[in-house]
């Protein structure tokens, strides 16, 4: 064994010399300053983030990993409502959806410093794996983050595909056509939930105000009670709160569409606030008024405003005006179920099962 130990001893010796051992050492601890340095300022940068972050306010109960996940039902819009009823201030709150940090708006005016008054900050998307894979590397104008790629789409749909003037002269071919585009549009889920209220409402059929039948169904009953997520993308303030670059930003449009702060008897079907004398009767949905935002507001406000509503008007006038309606038997003894489903868009849980019936000469 001696033997062994001295035979290989000149070898690590002649293979490993000192101002090798002195190298290596040298580049270790430069590696370690240039580690030290990166990600030092990164960690410090995080940690005034954070900092910021920890002065919104937030619910308890934050758990690791899944962050406030545990606390959002079946229906986030609803749960959303009530949580920021109880944990949020000025019309803000923080949740931690897993790792990300998210901002959600509950308020008018809040949504208002976020779609207008910062909207050149929050006119970003977050990035997603999933958005990449199901919409073509996220390309589309709806999930493009801010850039000149995206300016380029918004120019090309909204001067080019969906102006008012272009809208208009699809009419003719949507008269025809409409009925088979709907059942893969969310201009069906509105049609459905109008026909629904308007079965329960048989006087309103009998006057239809279809403009006003249309903005009270799309204030109760969004297809995207949610607007898709912003990020900021640089610090700003939003009503007295410092919000860091990289945040994303919720607006809970269902939840100002029913503040009873800002509309009467919030819950309940009145095309009537919408008419002429209407409490809301100068609102538009243009995203003008920030109680109201079906489209959005903003840079990133949906580009098919004026297609949707000449569609579901097209669709609602035809069905009303061509037909009478009634309930199956069954239906019409435990009444219309109007409870809802999540998923990519909220639509009724049930589909509405109508009869129609020809009207008499």
């Amino acid at each position: 064994m001696g033997h062994v130990h001295g035979h290989h001893e000149p070898l690590l010796q002649a293979k490993y010399p000192p101002q090798a051992a002195l190298v290596v050492s040298v580049l270790l601890v430069v590696c370690a300053l240039l580690v030290r340095r990166r990600f030092g300022t990164t960690t410090t940068l995080s940690t005034a983030r954070e900092q910021l972050l920890s002065k919104l306010p937030s619910p308890p109960r934050r758990l690791p990993i899944i962050g406030h996940l545990h606390l959002i039902g079946s229906l986030p819009h609803v749960s959303l409502r009530d949580l920021a009823a109880r944990h949020g201030r000025h019309g803000l709150m923080l949740l931690h959806l897993g790792a990300v940090p998210t901002l959600v708006v509950s308020s008018p005016s809040a949504a208002q410093a976020v779609l207008r008054t910062q909207d050149h900050i929050f006119a970003s998307r977050a990035y997603s794996p999933a958005t990449d894979i199901l919409f073509y590397g996220s390309t589309g104008i709806a999930f493009s983050p801010y850039g000149q790629h995206w300016r380029q789409v918004k120019k090309i749909v909204t001067t080019h595909l969906l102006t008012n003037k272009k809208v208009r002269s699809y009419r003719h071919a949507r008269e025809h056509e409409v009925m088979f585009e709907a059942g893969t549009d969310t201009s069906f889920i509105v049609l459905e939930y109008a026909m629904a209220h308007l079965m329960q409402t048989p006087c309103l059929m009998n006057k239809l105000q279809t403009e006003a039948v249309i903005k009270e169904t799309l204030r109760l009953h969004m297809p995207a009670p949610l607007l898709l997520p912003h990020l900021s993308m640089a610090d700003c303030n939003i009503e007295g709160y410092t919000i860091p670059s990289g945040t994303r930003a919720i607006v809970n449009s269902w939840a100002l569409a029913r503040d009873p702060s800002y509309w009467e008897n919030a819950n309940e079907f009145m095309p009537e606030r919408f008419m002429e004398g209407g409490s809301a009767a100068a609102m538009d949905n243009k995203g003008n008024d920030f109680q109201y935002l079906p489209f959005g507001a903003g840079r990133r406000m949906c580009p098919g405003i004026n297609f949707a509503s000449s569609t579901i008007e097209v669709m609602l006038v035809n069905l009303v005006y061509h037909f009478n309606w009634e309930l199956p038997v069954e239906l019409s003894k435990k009444g219309i179920d109007m409870t809802e489903l999540f998923g990519v868009t909220v639509r009724r849980m049930e589909k509405l099962l109508l009869v129609p019936i020809a009207p008499q000469d």
